[in-house]
């Protein structure tokens, strides 16, 4: 009767192949999850604004998007403005709240560097546009950029940049 089966040695060659074919892609999957991490934060940012806009042009209130604990990176809330302080208050509605990812890192120019604000017909608040730039946390490069202008129009950037902000 023939034999069906593997041998011992067979089945630990087996073994160790895979080992090391699992130990050559552990980096790259890593690189990808954290290329997809950037993107999706690059995404809800986009997102987060455009409801913010959408939301002030509703209510015919001012609407803020401000980051939790002055930084982009651990994330941000939306809120409707009652008192036009330009912070939240207790008593102001929450309109949404998103945490930061690992090991992404978001950065604010000087015009947006804790809290963006929508006027009640959605432009923004103080006339200043501004950029968020979605990069990694050791790394100096953004490859998205969320663009938002005066008149309160949200881009995301992949591509175009003048300057790298997170440098």
């Amino acid at each position: 009767m023939k034999q069906r089966g593997l041998t011992l040695i067979e089945l630990l060659a087996g073994l160790l192949m895979l080992g090391i074919l699992a130990t050559l892609a552990i980096p790259a999957f890593g690189a990808l999850v954290d290329s997809q991490r950037r993107q999706d934060t690059a995404h809800q940012l986009a997102s987060g604004l455009r409801m913010a806009r959408s939301e002030a042009i509703v209510r015919s209130q001012p609407v803020i998007m401000q980051a939790l604990e002055n930084d982009w990176s651990r994330g941000w809330q939306v809120f409707v403005d009652n008192n036009q302080n330009q912070f939240r208050d207790d008593d102001e509605t929450l309109l949404a709240e998103n945490a930061g990812q690992r090991n992404v890192r978001v950065v604010g120019n000087s015009k947006v560097m804790t809290r963006i604000g929508f006027d009640n017909t959605g432009r923004l608040l103080n006339n200043a546009n501004g950029t968020l730039a979605v990069c990694l946390k050791e790394s100096a490069a953004s490859h998205y950029q969320v663009a938002i202008a005066v008149t309160g129009r949200v881009n995301l950037r992949k591509e175009g940049f003048t300057r790298d902000p997170c440098a």
